[in-house]
Formats: C-alpha cells, structure tokens, sequence
C-alpha cells in the first residue's frame, strides 16, 4: 500500500506540474532545466540519417523544440516556428534548431515541408524520450533557447496566443537581433485595428489568459466580465469564466453563472459539467461532483481536468485504486498517449 501512494504521490506530481504549472516540474526523475543553466551536451541522429552533436563552444544560439506528433498544439507551434525562421534570412547561419519530436512520421507536424533537413536545421526522432528526460520536458510544445555561451536564455512551455512573439524576440534577443519590442513584454496582447465586437471579446479573453497566467485572477476575471458585458450569449466566455471562478476558489460563483445555461452540443454539455462538478468538489460535495463528473468524462473522454477532478475526489475518499487510475488517465491525455494498464505484483 505504501509503494501504492508513493506512486499516486508521482502520478499527482506530474500531473499538477506538467498540465497546470507547466515550468516547475520533473520528468524521469530529472529536473526541468531553468534559465541560466548550462544546456546539455547531447548527441542524436537526425530523419536524415546525419547525427547532430550539440557540444559546448560552438558559439551559435541553439533553439531546442520539443514536439508531440499527435498533438494540434504541437503542429501550430511547428507552423509559427517555420515562419520565424523565414524572417530570419542570413542570421540563420548562426542558429542551429533541433526539433525533438517523439513521432515525426505522423505528418501532423511537418506536412507542409520537407523532411530534409538543411544545414543547422535537424529533426530528431525521440520515440524513447531520451532528449526529453535529458532536458526534464514534461508538456509539448515546449521551446528551449540559449545564448551564444550555451546557457538556457528562455523556455517556452505550451502554446497560447503569445507563443509566437515571445519565441520570436528571446530569438532575436538571444542572435543580438534588434528589435524594437522588449523581450519582457513581447507576451502582452496588442491591441488591433478591428474594432467589431466579436475583435473586441477576443481581446478581453486574450488578456484574461495572460493575466490568468501571471497569476492575477481578480484582474482576469474582470477582463471576463468586460467581455459577458458585450456578448451575455457567447458560452465560450461564460465556461472561460467559469474555469476561473473555480481556479479562484469562487465556487458558488460557479455553480451559479452555470445555473440554467442552455447548452445543445455534446462538448458544450460536458464543459458545462465540469466546471460544476469541479465546484461542488472543492466545496466538500463529494458525490454530487462525482457523478457530474462520471458523466463529463462520458461526453468528453479526453477532459483531463475531468479526469483529475475525479482523482483528486478518490484520493479524498481514500480510495487509492480508483484514484491513480484516474490520474493515469488524465496523464495520458496530457502526452496524447494510450492508457497503460498498471501491472498487479
């Protein structure tokens, strides 16, 4: 039993950090590689057939990507890389860039390109996650940037509405590119010309992320209610203000904006589920939140929240079983990957 918890404890771990914090986690027993860190030397053979080996004192800037082929995420990560790496021109010759990729033959990737890769461009396939516990990834797409001295200068972890602006000025900044934008601020959601309401929402729910992510909830929520203001109809707000509500711990507030939502559409139906079920279990409701979320996961076999919501309801009951199950579940959302059974000893 005790070998049991030390595994959910893990299960919980890579969880939490890899889907809901994902810069501060481990992976493999290693840890996430930070800013300031040497990258490792590492050396691995590419779809060509031509081997890569990264050493120290080369003098160039590296950009390691770590990519999921079967991941969306992943292939709009690949896709905005690609048109970086077009404006770069002649500064490309001093930029070497690895794709890490843990199944390059899906297609889901690099569709639109060659498989060739040209000079200081490589893909190199990562079946065994060799790379991936080497730099201690644990979410795709994940973009890891060094300076000419071969220490860590960024890591980008996921793929959101500022993915391209960031990657774009730690590259310039890391290859002494000038740029009239600061680094620092290169997240920021510009504003845009198209004044339509429909613009205007996505602004707001594109700054209620940001802020969400920076950690100031009250902030975002309020950008949320800007955005209810100018649509009440649009569920799309409702559920993202839902979500945080509950990231919040504004429970009621959850459960009450929820209360009475129309919704028609199988996936609309199983995020509406889940933001009450996610509610009523913080509130201590325990089977009620439960079944709601029994029937999320119905509708929704992919809610990864759905899943740990569950988990974290079995952990609390100490059902330990039901509760790794739940989570390994939830991790094999999380990596796109199929559910592999645990083995009875």
């Amino acid at each position: 039993m005790k070998k049991k918890r030390n595994i959910l404890i893990g299960l919980i771990l890579i969880l939490s950090v890899g889907q809901f914090a994902p810069c501060s986690g481990v992976y493999g027993g290693q840890r996430r590689i930070g800013i300031g860190e040497k990258v490792p030397e590492f050396s691995a053979q590419d779809v060509t057939g031509q081997t890569f080996d990264y050493k120290h004192g080369g003098g160039k800037v590296l950009m390691v990507v770590f990519l999921s082929g079967r991941q969306k995420g992943s292939a709009r990560a690949a896709g905005d890389i690609e048109r970086i790496i077009r404006k770069l021109d002649a500064n490309s010759k001093r930029l070497d860039i690895a794709f890490a990729v843990d199944d390059p033959n899906t297609g889901a990737i690099f569709q639109n390109k060659e498989k060739d890769s040209g000079p200081g461009l490589y893909i190199l396939p990562d079946t065994e996650y060799k790379l991936w516990g080497k730099f201690g990834i644990i979410v795709t797409p994940t973009v890891i940037i060094s300076d000419t001295n071969d220490t860590v200068l960024w890591v980008q972890p996921g793929h959101g509405p500022d993915f391209a602006p960031v990657v774009q000025a730690r590259l310039n900044q890391a290859m002494g590119i000038s740029q009239e934008v600061d680094p620092n601020e290169a997240g920021q959601v510009k504003t845009v010309k198209n004044t339509t309401v429909e613009a205007r929402i996505k602004r707001h729910v594109q700054m209620a992320k940001l802020l969400q992510k920076k950690g100031k909830l009250e902030p975002a929520i309020k950008e949320l209610r800007r955005a209810m203001v100018m649509d009440p109809n649009s569920l799309e707000v409702l559920f993202e203000l839902g979500e945080l509500f509950c990231t919040a711990g504004r429970n009621q507030a959850a459960v009450d904006l929820i209360k009475g939502v129309k919704v028609t559409k199988r996936f609309e139906k199983a995020r509406a589920l889940l933001i009450t079920g996610w509610a009523k279990r913080q509130m201590g409701e325990l089977d009620t939140a439960e079944e709601l979320l029994l029937e999320t996961i119905k509708l929704d076999s992919k809610s990864i929240r759905g899943f740990f919501e569950l988990g974290k309801i079995y952990q609390t009951k100490g059902d330990v079983e039901k509760a790794m199950q739940a989570y390994r579940r939830a991790l094999s959302v999380v990596f796109e990957e199929p559910v592999i059974k645990a083995v009875s000893h």
